[in-house]
């Protein structure tokens, strides 16, 4: 409840009243000489108490009120309509990793993955901060959740926390983490919960708690988070045999990766890799632009099954293949796994040297989308995956006829390539010297998954192939 102006000003002026001051101002006629110092105080007052009267009354939006109003006794009759300061989480060197934006409109949510810094790191600490600055220290700490019970054995920054924020309009943060993989695989797993109000805090108020020492050894001694990165992968010392993927829709997906792949001559296909987690996050990503639901999709070369999941996730008939049946069966476990979709997935082998096979692929279209990704990496090339291919040429060569006996008119090919050797700018060139044939964009780097906008070796292609004449 907003206190009077004139109540305030009682209490800084003893027992004065307005009707007191009025009658003590000097009139307008009256000489300065005759006016003591006190009047003149009074009088200033005076005015300035009108001011504030005024402007309560018409209810100016940032009137100078501070200085005159009272602050509620009672937090809970307070409402928020959006955030007044940026909320986030301190980060390796302490970094405020900004989740939620200072005017986001409540209620406002925010969700983002962090991971651990240390190998066989068992505990974590989830620091909330609020403010503008970039680190910590300048901001202001809202508290902390120690979030224990994290996988025994573990790589650091393939720890997966999800930290999800929600503010409400009653002034409340209530801040969730949890560990994802041990959730996706129905395990018990690492969760904690904690809840703040942020409406009494004082930002001008000095932080006793946030101190630069205080800080560095508390997290320290619980363990520092980074930012996680699908990016990290190929920095593993080994093969995980499980990886977590987050689809856009928020599906967690889990990916069980082949861990006898020399043996057993599965190569690269048993292999979660970048360009798949691309694509897999494109699909769902620009679910709007492609409206997949009921769309007859075709993968080459599925191998994990991730993007196959990605696109059933999202309502669509997908057909993904492999020249490798060791490949394909490794696939369909993480598609049995990946549970109920909107959509339906039929696993097949497909080698692209086999007349029959293509003859197979080609009576069960046509396709309204072709897609893959690493289709043009020489390891999937032929000489490690499929025994046919042991004396063809590498896949980049081959990949645009295979495209043009699959594709009609009316068919969009989207590739998810990282080029490591040279093979993904031949490819293009293969195309461009067949413009007749072909209309190829690249996407904009805005529609890829952040964490791989700034690799210039991985893009995503579109390929329309073009009627003859046009």
């Amino acid at each position: 409840m907003l206190l009077k102006p004139t109540l305030v000003l009682m209490a800084a002026l003893g027992t004065t009243t307005t009707t007191d001051l009025q009658a003590v101002a000097p009139s307008k006629a009256g000489s300065r000489n005759n006016t003591s110092a006190r009047d003149r105080a009074l009088e200033r007052v005076a005015a300035k108490v009108a001011a504030a009267e005024a402007a309560v009354a018409a209810r100016v939006e940032g009137a100078p009120l501070l200085a005159l109003a009272a602050p509620p006794n009672d937090d809970s009759e307070r409402k928020l309509s959006s955030l007044p300061l940026s909320i986030g989480v301190r980060t390796l060197d302490g970094l405020c990793e900004r989740l939620l934006v200072r005017g986001s409109v409540l209620p406002a949510r925010a969700e983002r993955i962090f991971t651990t810094t240390d190998d066989n790191q068992a505990s974590a600490q989830i620091m909330l901060y609020m403010g503008e600055r970039p680190f910590c220290d300048s901001n202001r700490l809202l508290g902390s959740i120690i979030l224990e019970g994290l996988p025994e054995s573990s790589y650091r920054s393939f720890v997966q926390l999800e930290v999800v924020l929600e503010a409400g309009l009653d002034g409340f943060l209530d801040c969730r983490v949890a560990e994802m993989e041990g959730r996706a695989l129905g395990e018990v797993f690492a969760q904690a919960q904690w809840r703040v109000s942020v409406l009494g805090v004082n930002l001008a108020e000095p932080n006793v708690v946030n101190s630069v020492a205080a800080v560095s050894n508390a997290t320290r001694a619980q363990g520092e988070i980074a930012v996680f990165s699908h990016a990290l992968a190929k920095h593993l010392p080994v093969l995980l045999a499980t990886r977590v993927v987050k689809l856009p829709a928020g599906r967690n997906v889990v990916i069980r990766q082949h861990q006898r792949r020399e043996e057993e001559r599965v190569g690269t296909g048993g292999v979660l890799w970048e360009a798949a987690i691309v694509l897999a996050d494109y699909v769902g990503r620009r679910r709007d632009f492609f409206s997949w639901h009921g769309k007859r999709v075709l993968e080459l070369g599925a191998g994990t099954g991730l993007v196959a999941i990605s696109l059933a996730a999202e309502g669509a008939q997908v057909w993904a293949t492999d020249g490798n049946p060791k490949v394909v069966q490794c696939a369909g476990r993480n598609v049995q796994g990946a549970g109920d979709l909107p959509g339906r997935i039929s696993l097949e082998v497909f080698d692209w040297n086999s007349d029959e096979d293509l003859h197979r692929i080609q009576a069960a279209g046509p396709w309204d989308v072709i897609l893959g990704s690493d289709l043009v990496y020489p390891g999937n090339a032929g000489r490690r995956c499929v025994a046919s291919n042991d004396d063809k040429p590498p896949a980049d060569v081959t990949l645009l006829s295979l495209l043009g006996s699959l594709a009609s008119y009316e068919t969009e090919v989207i590739l998810a390539l990282k080029d490591r050797t040279g093979e993904v700018e031949r490819f293009i060139d293969h195309v461009a010297n067949k413009p007749e044939t072909w209309r190829l964009t690249q996407a904009p780097s805005e529609t890829i998954m952040p964490e791989f906008r700034a690799l210039p070796t991985l893009a995503v292609l579109h390929l329309q192939r073009l009627p003859l004449g046009t």
